[in-house]
C-alpha cells in the first residue's frame, strides 16, 4: 500500500491482516501498517501508525486500535511474532488496566515460543517472553483465519505481493544467501567453544576448536585475563571460519550470541557501523567485524545452534562437550607453556619475510630443523607472530614496556622487540586508564581582543566566609584595562547578576560587546539570557572544568582575596568593610603585561599616591586642550594595553576528530580505581575542547586519545576540497 506522510511523501508499507485483540473494555485492534525505517520524520498521524498506534473518539468513548506487524511464514523463519505480540500486550496493558486481554493471531505464538524460540533469543529475553504470554493469567492466546473487515478500507489488495516474507527477512539478516543454520551433508565438521572461569581470584580464558570427525583438536589457546566468555565464544568462532577459507564446513556453536551475530543482528549491526541504538560502539566491535569478514571466505558455511551441557552420546552433545573441555584446558594454560604448543598454531602461523630472514642472518641465526635459532637455543620469529605472543603475555600481567620485552627474550628472539611492546602498551585500553601518562602541554591561547573600556568583560562568583547576610563576592573585570568591580551578595542567583549589570555596570561604562562567564547556573539561566539578547550582549561560555578558560577573572579572585586577608589582618575589620580599600589597591597596581595601572588605563592619567606627578591639570590648561591632552594619553596607553592581552590561536592545538575514541581524566582519583574515564565517542570538536555525548564539552588538556594497533591492514578514504571523487587507499602508517 502506497501511503501519503504528513509532507506530502509516498512511502510504502504492508498491510497484514489477521491480528485482532479484544476485552471487556471493548478494546478494538485492526490490521497494521509497517513502517520499519523511513528516511525522513513522520509527523502527526504517520507516527501513530509508525508506533502502532490508532485512537478513534466517536461518542465521548475511545477506541484503540494497535497494529503489529504479522507474516503468513513468520514462523517458519524466527519468532518476530513472539516479539509483536509481546509488544502488543505491553502497549494494550496501559490501557486495559490487568482486565482480561484475548490475542487472536494467525500464528501459533505458544509453540513457536516453547519450541523455537531458544535458537534466537538469549535467556533474558526468553524469560521476559514467556513471562508475559505464557504466564499471565489474564491473556488468552488464539488462533484464527478470520479476514479482519477494516482490511478492505484499504481497497482491493494488488495482485502481485508487495514482497517475498522469506527473501524479504533473509535480505535483512543474512549476510550471504548460502548461509545456513542446519548441518551440511558434506564438509568438514567443526565444534567450537569458549570458556571463561575465574580459578583462585583470577580469571582464565581460553578457547578450542574439534574436529567433530576425529574428535582431535583443530586449534585451541589460551586467551587474555580480560577476555569475558562472549569474547571466547566470538574467537572461538572467528578462528574455526578463518580454518574454512575456502573449504565447505559446518560450524556448531552453543553460543546464542554468536550464533545470532553470524545469522541476525550482525548485518544489522554492520549497516549500522557497527554501532548499538544509542550510538556507542559494540563492546566486541573489533571481533564482530573480522567475523562478517570472515563469513564470507568459505566455499560453502553454516553456523548451527547446539544446547550446551548435555549428557549423551549423539554427535552434536559428544562434539560440543569436548569443545568444551579442551577450551577448559587451554585456559589454564600460560606464556610458560607456549613455547612447547608453537606448533599448535600450524599453517596459520606467520612465516617471516625475506627480508626478516636477513635480520635473522645478520643477528647470527641458523636454520635448524626448519626453525631459525640464536646460538643460546632462543628461537627467532617474525614481528607478526611476536605480536601475538605480547598481547597474549601482555593480557595477563599488564607489565610495562621493559618487563614485556625482556621477559619475551628469554624464550625467543625479533628485531625491534622494545618497539612492538611499546605499542602493545600503548594500546592496552586498561593501562591507558591506569597509567599516569603524562599530558603534553598544549600552546595556550587568548581570548578575542578588546578595543575598548569595557568591551570586553568577565564575570564570576567567589564565595568567602559569610559576614552577616553576605556570603558571595561578584567580580567582574575589565579585559582591556583590567578594570575591576566587585559586588557583596547573599546568594549567587541570575537576579544579582542582572541587577548589578543594570544598575552599576552599564550606566557606568556603557554595554559591553560580549560577557565571558564560566556554565553556572546563575549564568545561564533564562533571565541572563533574555537580558543579553535584549541589550545586543554576546555571552560566551567557557568550556566547563577548565579555569584556565576564565583566567583573568579567576585571577583576580586570588588577588582580591590575598588584598582582603593582608586588610583584614592589619585593620582588624571583616571584609565586607575592606573591600573597598581592596579595590583601590588593585585598580592603582600597575599590570605587568602594560607596566600600567587599571586606573591610568581608564582615565588617561596616574594614580596619586601621596607623590607629585606629572599629569595635566585644568587649570593649567583651557579645556579644550585638556581633554585633547587626555584623549592622546588614552590613546597611546590603551596601544599598551591592546598589545599585552593574549591573541587566539586560531588553529587546533588537538588531533582528536569526530568518531575518535577518547579517555576523560577523572576528577577524583581514589585508590585502586582508574585515573581516567571511559572510552567515548567524540561527537564534536573545536580548536580546543571535544564534546562526548557522555560528558559533554571538555577541553583537550583533560583529554587523551585511545591508542589502538592493529595488525589487520587498515583503510582510508580521502577527497581533495571541490573534488567529488572518493580515494580508498591503504593506511601505511
Amino acid at each position: 500500500m502506497v501511503v501519503i506522510g504528513a509532507k506530502g511523501e509516498p512511502f510504502k508499507v504492508p498491510i497484514v491482516k489477521n491480528v485482532e485483540i479484544e476485552s471487556e473494555n471493548k478494546i478494538c485492534l485492526g490490521d497494521m501498517l509497517l513502517v520499519e525505517e523511513a528516511d525522513y520524520n513522520l509527523l502527526g498521524r504517520d507516527l501513530m501508525v509508525a508506533l502502532g498506534i490508532n485512537l478513534i473518539i466517536r461518542n465521548s468513548q475511545i477506541t484503540v486500535s494497535i497494529y503489529k506487524l504479522t507474516c503468513e511464514d513468520e514462523d517458519k523463519i524466527n519468532p518476530k511474532a513472539i516479539v509483536a505480540v509481546a509488544l502488543l500486550i505491553e502497549e494494550a496493558k496501559k490501557i486495559t488496566f490487568g482486565a482480561p486481554i484475548t490475542v487472536y493471531t494467525p500464528h501459533n505464538v505458544r509453540t513457536i515460543l516453547q519450541q523455537k524460540a531458544e535458537k534466537w533469543l538469549t535467556d533474558a529475553r526468553l524469560l521476559k517472553y514467556e513471562a508475559i504470554l505464557l504466564h499471565a493469567p489474564e491473556l488468552e492466546l488464539r488462533t484464527t483465519q478470520a479476514s479482519n473487515p477494516a482490511g478492505f478500507l484499504f481497497g482491493e489488495a494488488s495482485s502481485e505481493p508487495i514482497h517475498n516474507c522469506i527473501d524479504l527477512v533473509e535480505l535483512q539478516t543474512k549476510i550471504r544467501e548460502d548461509l545456513e543454520d542446519e548441518e551440511l551433508e558434506e564438509g568438514e565438521k567443526w565444534f567450537v567453544d569458549g570458556s571463561a572461569r575465574v580459578i583462585e581470584g583470577k580469571r582464565k580464558s581460553g578457547y578450542a576448536i574439534i574436529d567433530g570427525k576425529t574428535g582431535g583438536v583443530i586449534k585451541s589457546g589460551p586467551l587474555g585475563t580480560s577476555w569475558s566468555a562472549q569474547a571466547c565464544e566470538l574467537y572461538a568462532v572467528l578462528q574455526a571460519l578463518k580454518g574454512l577459507k575456502g573449504k565447505i564446513g559446518t560450524i556448531f556453536t552453543d553460543s546464542k550470541y554468536a550464533f545470532g551475530v553470524v545469522h541476525t543482528f550482525g548485518k544489522i549491526w554492520e549497516e549500522r557501523g557497527l554501532v548499538n541504538t544509542r550510538g556507542k560502539g559494540l563492546i566486541h566491535e573489533d571481533l564482530i567485524r573480522q567475523i562478517l569478514k570472515a563469513v564470507r571466505e568459505p566455499k560453502a558455511i553454516a553456523v548451527v545452534y547446539v544446547k550446551s551441557h548435555q549428557a549423551g552420546l549423539q554427535f552434536r552433545i559428544r562434539g560440543n562437550n569436548l569443545a568444551d573441555q579442551e577450551a577448559r584446558k587451554a585456559a589454564l594454560l600460560t606464556l610458560d607453556t607456549l613455547e612447547s604448543r608453537t606448533e599448535n598454531f600450524g599453517e596459520g602461523s606467520p612465516h617471516p619475510t625475506e627480508k626478516e630472514i636477513e635480520d635473522f642472518k645478520k643477528m647470527g641465526g641458523n636454520l635448524i630443523d626448519g626453525k631459525w635459532k640464536l646460538t643460546d637455543g632462543r628461537e627467532l620469529i617474525p614481528k607478526a607472530y611476536a605480536r601475538i605472543i605480547l598481547k597474549r603475555l601482555h593480557a595477563q600481567t599488564h607489565w610495562g614496556t621493559q618487563a614485556l620485552a625482556e621477559q619475551f627474550l628469554k624464550f625467543f628472539g625479533c628485531k625491534g622487540i622494545f618497539e612492538l611492546a611499546k605499542q602493545e602498551v600503548q594500546s592496552c585500553l586498561v593501562c591507558q586508564k591506569i597509567n599516569k601518562s603524562k599530558v603534553k602541554h598544549n600552546a595556550l591561547g587568548g581570548r578575542p581582543l578588546a578595543y575598548r573600556p569595557f568591551g570586553r568583560i568577565q564575570v564570576d562568583f567567589t564565595e568567602l566566609p559569610k559576614i552577616g547576610r553576605y556570603r558571595y563576592l561578584l567580580v567582574i573585570v575589565d579585559q582591556l584595562t583590567h578594570w575591576v568591580e566587585a559586588f557583596p551578595s547573599p546568594r549567587a542567583t541570575a537576579q544579582t547578576v542582572a541587577r548589578r549589570l543594570l544598575e552599576e555596570v552599564i550606566p557606568r561604562y556603557g554595554i559591553p560587546d560580549s560577557i565571558d562567564s564560566d556554565q553556572g547556573t546563575h549564568f545561564t539561566s533564562k533571565v541572563i539570557k533574555s537580558l543579553a539578547e535584549a541589550l545586543g550582549i554576546r555571552w560566551e561560555y567557557h568550556t566547563p572544568w577548565h579555569p584556565q578558560s576564565s583566567g583573568q577573572v579567576e585571577r583576580m579572585n586570588q588577588t582580591l582575596k590575598a588584598q582582603l586577608s593582608k586588610l583584614m589582618l592589619e585593620t582588624r575589620m571583616t571584609w565586607i568593610k575592606c573591600l573597598p580599600l581592596a579595590l583601590l589597591n588593585i585598580r592603582t597596581q600597575p599590570h605587568s603585561g602594560s607596566g600600567l595601572s587599571p586606573f591610568e588605563m581608564l582615565y588617561g592619567m596616574p594614580y596619586e599616591h601621596g607623590m607629585p606627578v606629572g599629569h595635566p591639570r585644568v587649570e593649567d590648561c583651557q579645556i579644550q586642550s585638556y581633554i585633547i591632552v587626555i584623549n592622546k594619553n588614552l590613546q597611546e596607553l590603551r596601544k599598551r594595553g591592546l598589545i599585552a592581552q593574549s591573541t587566539p590561536l586560531g588553529f587546533a592545538i588537538h588531533k582528536i576528530q569526530p568518531g575518535d575514541q577518547v579517555l576523560i581524566r577523572a576528577w577524583k582519583e581514589a585508590p585502586l580505581s582508574s585515573h581516567w574515564e571511559g572510552p567515548f565517542l567524540v561527537l564534536l570538536t573545536t580548536d580546543t575542547a571535544v564534546r562526548t555525548a557522555e560528558k559533554g564539552w571538555t577541553h583537550c588538556s583533560r583529554v587523551k586519545k585511545v591508542e589502538q594497533h592493529s595488525s589487520s591492514p587498515q583503510w582510508k578514504i580521502t577527497s581533495a576540497p571541490g573534488d567529488l571523487k572518493l580515494r580508498i587507499h591503504r593506511d601505511t602508517q
